[in-house]
Parts: C-alpha cells; structure tokens; sequence
C-alpha cells in the first residue's frame, strides 16, 4: 500500500478541484443543445463498452 505525504495529499486535492471548477466552466458557458448532443454520445459511447463486455463464468 503506498502511502501519501502531506504535501502530495494537498496537490491531489487542489488539482482534483482545478478540473472540477474548470468541468464547471464549460458546462456553464455550452448552450444546452451542445450539452445534449455530449450526453447523447457519452451514453451511446458507455452502451457500446457495455455491450463489447465480455463475461467469464
């Protein structure tokens, strides 16, 4: 198990909120068809990962 130092928790941290304010940006600033279209070809995108699983009994 690795464990982390102080100063490596506080950059995973500031980092993870960096991408999340900046994730907010941009969907703040797409209009809301854009938004659509991206969630239609995210949900299509994950359907066919689905589909693609392969199950080992």
């Amino acid at each position: 198990m690795r464990t982390f130092g102080l100063g490596a928790l506080v950059r995973k941290v500031v980092g993870l909120a960096l991408a999340v304010a900046g994730i907010a940006i941009v969907i703040d600033s797409l209009p809301p068809y854009l938004l659509i279209i991206f969630i239609g070809i995210g949900l299509i995108w994950a359907g066919w990962l689905v589909f693609r699983m392969e199950r080992i009994y």
